[in-house]
This record gives C-alpha cells, sequence and structure tokens, in this order.
C-alpha cells in the first residue's frame, strides 16, 4: 500500500472491530515503520496516550491538490479494471496453460483463476478478488495471482498473501 500523503497508516483499522490494528504503507521504510508501529500500537492497545496517534491513523484524511489528483487518478484505474469482467479469458481453453504457469480463462458469465502445477494436475478459484471484486492476473515472476487494483496478491492456489484482502479466493465452483 502506497497512502496518498506517503506516511505510514498505524492504528485501529477504522472499518474493523475495535481490537484490529494495521500497520501497513511504509513506502519501502519497513525498518523505521515497523519500529515506530511497535511503540505505538503498544500504546494504543494499553490505552495510553501517544503523541504519534493521529497523525499515523489509518482514519486519517489529508486532502491537497497533489494527493486529490493521485487519488482520482488510482480510482480512475481501479474503475477501468472492473472492464476485465467483459473480456475473454487469457486462455481459450485449460489446456493451454503449461506446467507452472497460471491463466484467467472464461466459464460462461464467471472468470476462474487456472494454475497447472508442475505435475499437471489443474488448481482452480475464483478470478475475483474478495477484497473490491477485481479480476486478478497470473504474476509469472512470483507465480502468484495479482490484483491490479489495490495490490492484494494470492499464491498459485489462491492463498492470500498479501492484503488488503484478508481472505483467499473463493473456490471456483462458489461463483
Amino acid at each position: 500500500m502506497e497512502p496518498v500523503d506517503f506516511l505510514n497508516y498505524i492504528g485501529r483499522n477504522p472499518l474493523d472491530a475495535d481490537n484490529v490494528y494495521i500497520a501497513t504503507g511504509d513506502s519501502g521504510h519497513g525498518i523505521t515503520g515497523g519500529t515506530i508501529a511497535g511503540m505505538l500500537l503498544t500504546d494504543l492497545i494499553l490505552g495510553r496516550d501517544n503523541p504519534w496517534a493521529e497523525l499515523y491513523a489509518p482514519s486519517r484524511v489529508t486532502v491537497t491538490a497533489t494527493t486529490a489528483a493521485t487519488f482520482t487518478r488510482e480510482n480512475a484505474n481501479v474503475a477501468a479494471q472492473y472492464a476485465d469482467f467483459v473480456t475473454p479469458g487469457d486462455v481459450g481453453e485449460t489446456r493451454d496453460i503449461e506446467p507452472g504457469h497460471g491463466a484467467v480463462v472464461r466459464r460462461g458469465l464467471t472468470k476462474i483463476a487456472v494454475f497447472r502445477a508442475e505435475d499437471g494436475k489443474l488448481h482452480e478459484c475464483s478470478a475475483v478478488c474478495p477484497h473490491l471484486g477485481c479480476i486478478v492476473s497470473w504474476n509469472p515472476t512470483e507465480r502468484s495471482w495479482d490484483c491490479p487494483c489495490h495490490g492484494s496478491r494470492f499464491d498459485a492456489f489462491g492463498r492470500v498473501v498479501n492484503g488488503p484482502a484478508n481472505v483467499d479466493l473463493s473456490p471456483a465452483d462458489a461463483d
């Protein structure tokens, strides 16, 4: 995650239960962010005041001309990703997928993320990211399913690796 103001989100997750905290959006500064998160989250959990709480709050809203333009550009990208629902799959048939590779296949009105293991066995799951419903795509370098909307990543079998999604891809027959 890359916050529009480039400052980590550390604190209570605003859209979750009161006992769920997050530390994300370190913009490549994980060692520093991790140290701050350890100190800040400890204070928040123990109910102690911390001068950094508001600064890093995940519920903060930072609106400037630059952040508004970035927000608009990023969300236009998200909207464009929904066009994937009407496009054909990456391949026409699962037989076209080589061992060790994955591809999105259209099956009627749904899209299925299909991975062919080295032994030839197919593993299928929904290609719809559970975070906000964009269509994942196969990343051959990482051998993962990646969501172009918000960066969620899933392993070749559909298990969540990185959020914001916090659940696995659904089984293919659940669509």
